[in-house]
């Protein structure tokens, strides 16, 4: 997914990390008193990522891609959705948005995109792409009462051999031999497609109660990321792709959630310190970077009574769909003195331990100033404005003429297409795209979407999506600004060609044959003011999410797409007209028709027989 050129990567990912804390970080929460002005450190970390130097990669120093925790009790997940439980849908979900869903035998490409001799490779492949296919990114999972999936079989009920080794003492299954999910707060295991679960009692409240814009759910997941699986190789360019990558990640979920029935939102606005500290992590090894709230369709949520009877009903019995309630200043009433316990609560109860060894912290460094400063619940001094103000970016002044854009092509559907999604390694076929298909993919990225930031109902908040047609039926070549409202293309005067910027090898193969370009674009500190900081990294995740939204899409409609991060540079600024501006291109997704044939043979994982997918549990 993402890459950095040669010429103007990361330094040396094996810098000296910081001291390895095992305490949680309380720098989450409250801004220390050398606290500078709001998108100070922000700016320090883009003047950092311009100068930096050639890249050194110490592969010694990889952590492994995924995480565990092996103490745990394990709840094996459905790989296919029963529209009726929501445990089916929980892992339909999580298969689609970080599970390992294919199998992909690769052959070796040289620098120009011919077969470099070596032998080939059998790699697992997940459906969201991941910078380097590094997959920093975790998920927990909290559920409540809400999500038992049925009648509960007593823990004495006898279970099979093989469910006995899956779910220890005391674990329950449904009547129907299904995993019964008691509420808690989980992990999950892409390896294995299972939830662990790291402490009992019903986390939902307690993680929603810490919102911004707080609001009933039925089931939390939340995005973090382990920081040194992507700069071990990237340095602290590798904070910049781990931000797009939570707004691919989000995107994706938005996507598959819509397709299961599921009500979404996604919020980039919380405590920090509260969620990472709830969730057992530390801030440096690891720390939260989005939250997404769902709500079950009618039809599957269940209801778990006090005295523990669980029984499936409709949630809306009446039929008719139940009201959201509004809170004074958008501040949720006080909890009965029967609520579900709150985070210090929560906190006092046993939680499991993960796999060893640990990740390296964060290396000190201008990424690592960057995201303990977005982290800050206040802007620092000189912030100023509403967290409810648009900040849209607006095209250049000097915008050319107003052309309109493609009528979006119909009979596809992008939720349709998150198992069919790859990267291409080898380009793309250099022929015409569809008016349509263009016009389709356009509607699709600059929609909006459901989300705390402002006014992204309506569309994106933080950035603007600019075009270069390459080889589109009916639209001369050349870079437009792209107008989601009117659904209209404006003319920008760039003065230079994107080839002539500091590009790799794979991304002048890809722009060989790629019959358009888009370019999410925005002002890095415009709204420093208002959100401080945290502003780099929403708006980043937001490149991210527009990025994979036209992803889905072309896949939607047969064509392939992947993000060049190396893309997004000043000659591409350049390109677009944007030199002098405050605005700066933010990724580079290139996409076209894919080939007929190339070095990637890729298979889906076939959904799971009822057989175990891990040893049998050893009795201590």
């Amino acid at each position: 997914m993402h890459t950095t050129p040669a010429t103007s990567a990361p330094g040396p990912a094996t810098s000296t990390p910081g001291p390895a804390t095992g305490a949680r970080s309380t720098a989450t929460s409250t801004p220390g008193p050398a606290t500078s002005a709001p998108g100070t450190a922000t700016s320090r970390y883009l003047a950092a990522m311009r100068n930096r130097g050639p890249l050194s990669i110490d592969w010694a120093a990889a952590p492994t891609r995924h995480k565990r925790y092996p103490g745990a009790g394990r709840v094996r997940l459905p790989w296919t959705a029963d529209r009726h439980h929501a445990l089916g849908l929980l892992g339909e979900l999580l298969r689609d948005l970080l599970g390992m869903t294919r199998i992909v035998w690769s052959h070796h490409l040289d620098d120009g995109g011919e077969p470099s001799g070596r032998p080939p490779m059998l790699l697992t492949g997940r459906p969201a792409p991941s910078g380097g296919g590094l997959y920093p990114i975790e998920a927990y999972v909290a559920v409540g009462d809400a999500l038992s999936p049925g009648d509960a079989l007593s823990p004495g009920d006898a279970l099979s051999p093989g469910d006995a080794a899956l779910f220890p003492a005391g674990e329950t299954l449904s009547p129907a031999g299904e995993p019964h999910l008691p509420a808690g707060l989980y992990h999950y295991d892409p390896v294995h497609h299972v939830l662990e679960r790291l402490r009992d009692g019903d986390h939902v409240p307690a993680l929603t109660g810490l919102l911004a814009d707080s609001s009933p759910a039925d089931l939390v997941i939340v995005l973090s990321a382990v920081f040194w699986r992507s700069m071990f190789k990237y340095g602290d360019f590798g904070y910049r792709l781990i931000c797009q990558e939570t707004g691919v990640l989000i995107a994706q979920a938005l996507a598959v959630a819509g397709r299961l029935g599921l009500a979404t939102r996604a919020h980039l606005r919380f405590p920090d310190g509260e969620v990472d500290r709830l969730l057992g992590l530390d801030g440096t090894r690891e720390a939260t970077l989005a939250v997404l709230t769902f709500t079950l369709p009618p039809t599957t949520a269940p209801t778990l009574s006090r005295s523990g009877e669980s029984r499936s009903q409709p949630a809306f019995p009446s039929g008719e769909p139940r009201s959201q309630p509004t809170f004074p200043s958008g501040a949720p009433p006080t909890r009965p003195a029967d609520a579900p316990p709150l985070v210090e609560q929560l906190m006092s109860r046993p939680v499991a331990g993960e796999s060893r060894p640990l990740p390296r912290p964060m290396p000190d460094g201008p990424a690592a100033a960057l995201h303990r400063a977005s982290t800050r619940a206040e802007p620092g001094p000189g912030g100023s404005g509403s967290p409810d103000r648009a900040f849209r970016p607006r095209p250049p002044v000097r915008a050319g003429r107003t052309l309109p854009a493609p009528e979006p092509a119909t009979g596809h559907h992008p939720p349709e297409a998150t198992a069919r999604r790859a990267s291409p390694p080898a380009g793309y076929r250099p022929v015409p795209l569809p008016a349509g298909a263009l016009g389709a993919v356009l509607v699709a990225a600059g929609g909006g979407y459901p989300a705390d930031l402002p006014a992204t109902a309506t569309g994106p908040a933080a950035t603007a999506l600019c075009l270069l047609s390459l080889r589109v039926a009916g639209l001369p070549n050349g870079a437009y600004w792209y107008d989601p409202a009117r659904h209209t293309l404006h003319e920008l005067p760039g003065t230079t060609q994107v080839e002539a910027g500091p590009l790799l090898a794979n991304t002048r193969v890809a722009l060989r044959g790629a019959a358009a370009v888009l370019i999410p674009v925005g002002d890095p500190v415009a709204g420093a003011g208002t959100f401080g900081d945290r502003w780099y990294r929403m708006q980043q995740m937001e490149a991210g999410l527009i990025a994979q939204r036209a992803t889905l899409a072309a896949t939607a409609l047969g064509l392939a797409a992947r993000i060049h991060s190396d893309g997004a540079n000043e000659t591409t600024d350049e390109a677009l007209g944007l030199a002098g501006t405050p605005l700066r291109s933010l990724s580079f997704l290139a996409m076209g028709t894919p080939p007929t044939g190339g070095p990637l043979v890729t298979r889906p994982i076939p959904a799971l027989v009822n057989e175990e997918v891990m040893p049998p549990r050893q009795e201590r």
